[in-house]
């Protein structure tokens, strides 16, 4: 892929990801078409951190565009998260439940944590070792 195509596909997904993040926010009476975007924006998470997984050198542009989509999608979906608890919302209508948006929102967190991180790169690796029993 040349440089042009991967230059208009970040700017593409900078301005999906900026609209999915205001369509979840874009009412106080929330309703199943908001919690669908924030999982399309989940979704786009997991592809640009599936991106940075296939780089073997990060390139410092995809990076700071996969720190501007998480962190987006973790600000709407703690917002969401906060008014499907304050209004008792019924999640049915979205095929979802409380636990599995919690789910999805503490997966965002763990991709930005993974390449965002304000320990070192050794310390995320120790961790992952401790955890997941495998390399990075």
């Amino acid at each position: 892929m040349n440089a042009t195509t991967e230059a208009v596909e970040r700017r593409v997904a900078g301005r999906y990801a900026a609209r999915l993040a205001m369509r979840v926010q874009n009412s106080t009476e929330l309703s199943a078409a908001q919690v669908i975007s924030w999982l399309d924006l989940v979704d786009l998470c997991r592809e640009l951190d599936d991106a940075l997984v296939e780089e073997n050198q990060a390139d410092p542009a995809l990076l700071s565009l996969h720190h501007a989509v998480l962190s987006l999608a973790i600000g709407a979906g703690t917002w969401l998260v906060h008014q499907v608890d304050l209004n008792e919302v019924d999640l049915r209508a979205s095929g979802q439940t409380r636990d599995s948006l919690r789910a999805s929102l503490e997966l965002v967190h763990i991709f930005y944590r993974t390449r965002h991180a304000e320990f070192p790169a050794s310390e995320v690796e120790a961790v992952r070792q401790r955890i997941f029993n495998a390399a990075a």
